[in-house]
């Protein structure tokens, strides 16, 4: 809270003296007036300066979610309505606190990711139709990094978080600075009357970072991103019809606290000092198979959102506690799409198999993953006999964890087309950092 001097008036009270013989009386006051408590403020103002490539693929200034210090009642960071592969936006916040020092936290959460309806190119290849079965969460990649308020990424700059949208706008509260960091260096608070910046960077597609060098300038004149670039480059990848029309809505906040008679706080909600830090199991991705017609989705399919597949992979209906499986008929590959475990530690990859080869016929099923979204692989385990339903269990760490990019792989060699490698319940857990 804000300092406050309380000033106690001092009244000098003098004794009566009789004066001999004049009736006369001497005496003195003070008065202090206007004495006053009040509380202090906290009071957060943000700005917003962005840019975003344009149909010629351009980066322009993007008057539409950029603006003055503000509150951000009725201002939007993201409003972009004809994206498409290979664009690429760059925004910088800056942070305006008062007259208090204070921890800051940011959050970000996905309310919604319509379909918005369905042209005809994306029925042909998108069996999903609800209302918030898009697919461009599975496509938008996303860096935030310290600025110094020239919209650029520089060498030395760090970047604090980075993902898909499906994997990290999960309405978890970012750290900017509490008790446990300081995301633009050292430790402690924001400090009173200072402006801190925030950069932020996204992709319609595969991200590079390409990071300018640092010119220590901040914003200063002619060196943001129309003269020097953003610091990072966007591939578009052949995403396919899949992704037309669809969409993604997310709220933004931040939430700041007085650090004075608050030297613990953390972000999380606890207070350093009086309680460990509670960690929580998530799942990164998972799949039961258990699809049908009823879900829109072909019945001897997999779900192509998650799985990208090669040679003859379908799902198939065993019945009873199995239900549906995936099913890999001689030589084919069930490889998943890239999955984000960016925050999280003790990853464990789970799933069940059963294999039917029968004797004289060789086949392998290798079971693999990819850190650096399936440049290399490490393998796990291959097997070549024949097995009933079996559930096996690894973990991925310390390799896999806190990464952007990471896969899943079930491919199957066989001698024949009577060789059948069959996978269920697939799973990706991991624990938060």
């Amino acid at each position: 809270m804000k300092k406050i001097i309380l000033s106690m008036g001092s009244i000098l009270f003098a004794g009566a003296l009789l004066a001999g013989g004049t009736g006369a009386f001497l005496a003195d006051s003070e008065t202090s007036t206007g004495n006053t408590f009040a509380t202090g403020v906290i009071d957060l103002k943000v700005d917003n300066e962005s840019y975003v490539t344009d149909n010629n693929g351009t980066l322009v200034f993007s008057p539409n979610t950029s603006w003055a210090l503000s509150a951000l009642a009725g201002k939007l960071f993201f409003n972009f309505l004809d994206i498409k592969p290979g664009d690429i936006g760059e925004d910088t916040i800056s942070l305006h606190v008062n007259t208090n020092n204070a921890w800051a936290c940011m959050n970000i959460k996905t309310t919604a990711t319509p379909e918005n309806g369905q042209p005809d190119p994306e029925v042909a290849v998108d069996p999903t139709a609800g209302v918030n079965d898009g697919e461009l969460q599975n496509n938008l990649y996303f860096a935030f990094w310290a600025d110094d308020g020239d919209n650029v990424f520089e060498t030395g700059e760090q970047i604090f978080k980075e993902g898909l949208t499906k994997d990290i706008f999960n309405g978890q509260n970012w750290v900017l600075a509490d008790a446990s960091k300081n995301i633009w260096g050292g430790t402690g608070p924001i400090p009173a009357n200072s402006t801190k910046y925030i950069g932020k960077a996204w992709c319609f597609g595969v991200m590079g970072k390409i990071p300018k060098a640092q010119d220590g300038l901040g914003k200063a004149g002619n060196n943001g991103p129309l003269a020097r670039g953003t610091g990072f480059s966007c591939a578009g990848q052949d995403v396919g019809n899949v992704v037309q029309s669809d969409g993604i809505k997310a709220d933004v906040s931040f939430s700041v606290v007085q650090s004075r008679s608050n030297s613990g706080y953390l972000c999380s909600g606890l207070v350093q000092g009086t309680s460990t830090p509670s960690t929580s199991t998530s799942t990164l991705f998972s799949d039961t198979f258990n699809l049908s017609c009823k879900d829109g989705k072909d019945f001897n399919k997999v779900d192509n959102a998650k799985w990208d597949t090669a040679g003859k992979v379908v799902g198939e209906d065993w019945g009873g506690v199995q239900g549906m499986v995936a099913f890999i008929k001689g030589t084919g590959s069930l490889t998943s799409t890239a999955f984000s475990t960016t925050g999280y530690k003790t990853i464990t990859l789970k799933y069940d198999r059963n294999l039917d080869i029968p004797p004289g016929a060789p086949a392998t099923l290798t079971v693999a993953y990819s850190v650096d979204n399936g440049g290399s692989w490490t393998t796990l385990e291959a097997v070549t006999v024949d097995s009933n339903t079996t559930t096996k269990s690894f973990s991925l760490s310390p390799s896999a964890d806190n990464k952007p990019n990471v896969k899943i792989r079930f491919s199957f060699q066989a001698t024949n087309s009577s060789d059948h490698a069959y996978i269920d319940n697939v799973s990706i857990t991991g624990v938060t950092l």
